[in-house]
């Protein structure tokens, strides 16, 4: 069983159902079945909200890193064996819907200063790790991405094997694989796990807001930052960054723009200024994040200040992108809760306390999903433990 149908969630679950799997519950026939929970929608709460940048660009230490070039070869070679249906704004998908993967790689630069110190570093360490980061110069930027406004001073890094996703539809084709592979998908309030029952101090089954009692042999907890609350009914202790203290670095702000259909030219990439990180999405629009506006919210800032610091991100964005963003308009603007473990690298593994209790909890959840449902899914149905998987247990926190 796994709780949670954001892309983690998702993810492990199309794995576990690709046969032979004994992390659910047994029918009489004894036959495998492996359920996902969710008491909202797929996709519905980070993962949708997610920047969903597939990089291994700032991952340290250097197994870190590893983990997530290994997650973005694992989306490379799922767009391969889907086809041209993966690449978003092209049509097909799955079941017909959109797709999802914009290659294109990452633009970042500085002009000078302690930004510009931080970039040299970043791109020194990558291409020391043999990651592709290559310096290029101001012309060439404008003519990769042509909404960009750059000054000449500007020292821009390119980093051209890093991708994005459009996240509802990623998560899409991950449940059609999951349900296609015999995944039973509950969702909505019904499903909302309440209690995780336990018998001799192992795992027996999760009880779910409508009433309903779901058995299971195993259950894998993916529920986002949600999952401390989540793991607590069986006992067990999983660290996260809170979310709803004051200050946290938890919560993101974001904002999309919709252009008018007189804007300049689209953007095509993700790309990382100083002031503004921006990204294409679905139908020409733009998300907007902000790292230093982040500090200003948490999950109790009032609408009217979300709002306000939404037309700065605005605002901002025609300095970077004057024709695209000149005449947009804001369709969006929300703060988002992000997972983020104390030592900012995933809590992968059993929970002590609770025998058959698993958790899988990740900041960059979105370049990880592919590779870490494939490894724990690996670990789940052998029993054997994956060695990639070692710095990332949750006993290496001790309980307060």
């Amino acid at each position: 069983m796994v709780i949670g149908a954001g892309v983690i969630g998702t993810a492990l679950a199309a794995q576990l159902g690709s046969g032979g799997q004994r992390s659910g519950g047994r029918r009489a026939d004894g036959a495998v079945q492996v359920s996902l929970l969710d008491g909202g929608e797929p996709a519905a709460g980070t993962t949708a909200s997610s920047m969903a940048w597939i990089n291994a660009h700032s991952k340290t230490p250097r197994h870190y890193h590893e983990l997530a070039v290994s997650g973005m070869r694992a989306h490379a070679a799922l767009v391969r064996a889907t086809g041209p249906a993966a690449y978003a704004d092209r049509g097909g998908g799955a079941a017909g819907g959109p797709g999802w993967y914009r290659p294109g790689g990452a633009l970042r630069w500085a002009s000078g200063g302690a930004a510009l110190g931080q970039l040299r570093r970043t791109v020194a360490r990558l291409r020391d790790w043999g990651y592709a980061a290559e310096w290029i110069p101001v012309p060439r930027a404008r003519e990769l991405e042509p909404a960009l406004r750059l000054e000449d001073a500007a020292q821009v890094a390119y980093f051209p094997d890093e991708a994005a996703v459009d996240p509802r539809p990623f998560v899409a084709h991950l449940l059609a694989t999951a349900r296609a592979r015999g995944v039973h998908v509950r969702t909505g309030e019904a499903a909302r796990v309440v209690a995780i029952d336990t018998a001799g101090g192992r795992v027996r089954g999760v009880r779910c807001a409508g009433g309903e009692t779901v058995q299971a042999d195993v259950a894998v907890c993916c529920a986002g930052w949600r999952t401390p609350a989540v793991a607590a009914l069986a006992g067990a202790y999983v660290p996260l960054v809170p979310g709803d203290a004051p200050g946290s670095e938890a919560p993101t702000l974001l904002a999309h723009l919709r252009p008018d259909a007189a804007a300049g030219p689209p953007l095509t990439r993700m790309v990382l200024s100083p002031r503004l990180h921006a990204r294409p999405l679905a139908g020409g629009r733009v998300y907007l994040e902000a790292l230093d506006l982040n500090d200003e919210v948490d999950q109790h800032t009032p609408a009217e200040r979300v709002t306000a610091l939404a037309r700065e991100l605005h605002a901002r964005a025609r300095d970077l992108l004057p024709g695209l963003a000149g005449t947009a308009r804001l369709a969006d603007a929300r703060v988002c809760t992000r997972p983020l473990p104390p030592d900012d690298n995933s809590i992968v593994g059993p929970l002590a306390g609770a025998e058959g209790l698993y958790t899988v909890v990740t900041h960059s959840g979105m370049t990880l999903s592919l590779r870490l449902g494939e490894l724990v899914a690996r670990e789940l149905l052998t029993g054997r433990d994956a060695p990639e998987l070692a710095p990332y247990r949750p006993s290496r926190f001790v309980r307060p």
